[in-house]
């Protein structure tokens, strides 16, 4: 159950942000509405690099990143040197592990400036100290409940939707990148900031592969620039959820060792238009994350670097990557292409 305590310290009444708000106050106050949650993200941001030390030293950071650019089959995959990240890129996540630390996203144990605005009566909005997009959120659970998509996958969509046009929705799953597997959370961060967002609409015509085109929900496959995924398009909710439990079915069924299947998800509204992006996964590092010496490098894949930003926080293997390496990665940690095909394939013969 959640800390009543620390949940009255962590929250922030919507009211106290109207300073923040900017022309969006006096838009919305002259409508005697609530702002909008897109509008409520920008100001709790402000809000926090303001009060917040630890946030204000992460985007003072994130405005001299480093970068490179890599280019596979002409669409684009950034490398960001990003020191911030050496906790997540590095963090434990074996069971042992997890059970000995404490949870760094129960409300109790935030740091002691982090504030957050409620969300849905369950989740907490909150800043992210270490942002790797120029605005950068996580979403937790108020209780402490494992990282699964499924009965959650509601809650995606519904942020996806209030958190239009602003920015879009990730979820990491709990061997897929996800620093806090046993706490159950969503990230956003700011729209087009990832190269696949303005690749997408060339992706479908180049690369994509109807497998169903209903007028409830589109699936896409799509494979290009060494990375594949099937994606959902459509304007009921409820469709897409049936039909993203359709396809964690198929890939259940294709690799049947794991409890709910590997997965990294993002998700965008616009024009009452949801667009799902399911990326199914067979490992959670690649191998180079594990060698000694020379050939280690630092990248623990999560859903911004299948979205085209590959982060590692040293500075050695921001220069000692290479195009070999990010393919070796992307081939290491999704799905390979025969199975990609049998859970497309099983996927088509499922009930609708």
């Amino acid at each position: 159950m959640a800390d009543q305590a620390a949940l009255e310290r962590v929250s922030i009444d919507p009211q106290q942000l109207r300073p923040y708000l900017g022309h969006a106050a006096d838009v919305h106050g002259a409508r005697s509405q609530p702002p909008a949650w897109s509008d409520l993200a920008g100001a709790l941001l402000r809000h926090q690099k303001e009060t917040w030390e630890m946030l204000r030293t992460g985007y003072a950071s994130l405005d001299s990143l480093q970068t490179r650019q890599f280019w596979f089959d002409g669409y684009e995959v950034r490398i960001q040197f990003n020191p911030g990240r050496m906790t997540s890129s590095a963090a434990k996540v074996d069971d042992r592990s997890i059970r000995e630390r404490k949870c760094f996203l129960c409300l109790q144990n935030l740091p002691a400036g982090q504030r957050g605005i409620p969300y849905g009566g369950r989740y907490m909005f909150l800043c992210n100290p270490f942002p790797i997009l120029p605005a950068h959120f996580t979403i937790p659970r108020i209780d402490h409940v494992p990282q699964r998509i499924d009965a959650e996958f509601g809650v995606m969509l519904d942020l996806a939707r209030d958190l239009a046009p602003g920015y879009s929705v990730f979820y990491n799953g709990p061997r897929c990148g996800a620093s806090a597997p046993d706490h159950l959370h969503f990230q956003a961060g700011t729209r087009w900031s990832m190269p696949v967002e303005s690749e997408y609409p060339r992706l479908l015509s180049e690369r994509g592969k109807f497998l169903e085109n209903a007028e409830s929900v589109r699936v896409i496959a799509v494979e290009g620039g060494e990375r594949l995924f099937v994606s959902f398009e459509g304007k009921d909710p409820a469709g897409l959820h049936q039909t993203l439990r359709r396809y964690l079915a198929a890939l259940q069924q294709v690799r049947p060792e794991c409890d709910e299947p590997m997965v990294n998800i993002m998700a965008w509204y616009d024009a009452g238009l949801w667009t799902v992006l399911v990326y199914p996964r067979v490992k959670h590092r690649p191998s180079f994350f594990f060698v000694e010496g020379e050939g280690k490098i630092l990248i623990s894949p999560a859903i911004v670097d299948l979205g085209g930003i590959s982060v590692t926080p040293l500075e050695a293997d921001f220069h000692k990557v290479t195009s070999q390496h990010l393919v070796t990665m992307y081939h290491e940690v999704q799905l390979s292409h025969p199975e990609f095909e049998a859970s497309l394939e099983v996927f088509r013969s499922s009930e609708i």
